[in-house]
């Protein structure tokens, strides 16, 4: 028997079944958007904070009013004759007080308030002093300081956004997943309803592929525009959040990059060829079964 070409609508779809699947993969494409905005981002953040700590220390004066503004001075000579240290400066009451405002829900009276003088520290990127050496001359001075290079804090930073980012990415490898599973099933669920006219394709010398890329085509573009109306609702949500005010201070990873139209474009890509190879492999698993 000569093989069968035409690739017609030889297999009647249920409407319903592909309604479904659509809203399934718009679902799941509303998922991934997140968790892939999570995963970017988190990287971002983690330049960002890694980025703002390095190159920079500070030291801490103990807060009582004892020849503070002696001591003050004294760090301050100590830091400026130190090798790896560029520039060193003592903040001001106004800019302790800034500081301090998060943690108080208000500016602070530190006329009320005992608080520590604070020396902001520029490091030279190319030869940053060894904190330990800096306390050294610190404490042989007895000036009652504490120098921080924020190395702790840049470890703790990166390791938790790392950490944000890997759970973002698993996030968006289980929702690839459960799109493929759902695709899978419904097609196999759908290979049953149509077993007899696959049957009849085969008996007049329809190949299996022939048969695959019947419902591949379909569930292509049901993969692209479930993609497309998931994504294009996540998109719409995640500039909602960001013209919020509040959201936007709690969440600056919102801020859309550039590259957003380009991410957008392979999420309904991936959606369309995940659900592509899980057709695929699920029609080529049926029939294999049945022999």
């Amino acid at each position: 028997m000569s093989t069968i070409r035409s690739k017609g609508a030889l297999i009647p779809f249920q409407a319903s079944s592909g309604g479904l699947m659509l809203v399934i993969v718009a679902a799941m494409a509303f998922l991934a958007c997140f968790a892939l905005a999570g995963a970017l981002t988190t990287t971002r953040i983690a330049a960002t904070w890694t980025d703002g700590l390095a190159g920079a220390a500070t030291v801490r004066i103990d807060a009582t009013e004892d020849d503070r503004a002696r001591r003050i001075s004294l760090v301050l000579d100590i830091l400026r004759d130190t090798e790896g240290i560029a520039d060193a400066r003592a903040l001001s009451e106004r800019d302790v007080a800034d500081l301090l405002t998060p943690w108080f829900g208000g500016a602070p009276d530190l006329g009320e308030l005992p608080a520590p003088g604070i020396v902001a520290v520029v490091l030279d990127p190319e030869n940053e002093p060894d904190p330990s050496v800096v306390q050294a001359r610190l404490d042989g001075a007895s000036a009652g300081a504490i120098y921080d290079d924020h190395g702790r804090w840049r470890g703790r930073a990166a390791q938790a956004a790392r950490a944000i980012g890997s759970l973002s990415w698993w996030a968006l490898g289980l929702t690839a997943a459960a799109i493929a599973g759902a695709v899978f099933l419904v097609v196999s669920i759908a290979m049953v309803a149509h077993k007899g006219t696959i049957e009849a394709l085969r008996l007049a010398g329809a190949e299996d592929r022939f048969v695959a890329n019947l419902y591949q085509k379909r569930f292509f573009w049901l993969g692209a525009l479930g993609g497309l109306i998931g994504s294009g609702l996540a998109f719409g949500a995640l500039i909602g959040l960001d013209t919020l005010a509040s959201v936007r201070a709690a969440l600056p990873m919102l801020d859309a990059p550039y590259y957003w139209p380009f991410v957008w474009a392979g999420v309904v890509l991936a959606c369309a060829l995940v659900a592509v190879l899980a057709a695929r492999l699920a029609v080529l698993t049926t029939l294999r079964r049945r022999g």
